[in-house]
């Protein structure tokens, strides 16, 4: 899969359970009615029980000038969970979910169900509230083990 380029995506969610986030690409369209999204992660990520607890998220889909929130929340630094949050600018979307400020997109959503597959959990997000970045700036991609970016 490293031959495969893919969006940079960061992963939030705030609730009952807690504030966490995590980078990915594993994210993919699935429908667009109702608008559904699939994500991709490693049952052992200390996400999972704070995502399926709180159940909404955003994907916030990183431009090419947001590598350092991609690699703080991808574990890449020495930042903690909580510190990786005080790096950046925060907004919150309708369902009270965090996103980053500068992101081409984000899509906020509600897990509507979720599969055990392999050595993943496999999520159904079904969006509520999608916003685009208007200036269009070039997307973060990751590509052969390193950030590109495409414009």
């Amino acid at each position: 899969m490293a031959s495969c380029a893919a969006g940079v995506h960061v992963i939030t969610t705030d609730g009952e359970a807690g504030r966490y986030g995590i980078t990915m690409t594993a994210v993919t369209s699935v429908t667009d009615e109702p608008p559904t999204v699939m994500l991709c992660i490693n049952r052992e990520a200390a996400i999972i029980p704070i995502l399926t607890a709180n159940r909404d998220l955003c994907i916030n889909t990183l431009s090419d000038g947001q590598q350092d929130i991609a690699e703080h929340f991808a574990g890449m630094t020495n930042l903690s969970p909580e510190e990786r949050f005080e790096y950046h600018i925060w907004h919150r979307g309708q369902n009270g979910q965090l996103e980053v400020e500068g992101a081409l997109a984000h899509l906020h959503g509600s897990i509507t169900d979720y599969r055990e597959v392999g050595t993943h959990y496999v999520f159904f997000v079904e969006m509520n509230e999608i916003k685009v970045n208007d200036t269009h700036p070039p997307a973060l991609l990751y590509f052969r083990r390193a950030f590109r970016y495409l414009e």
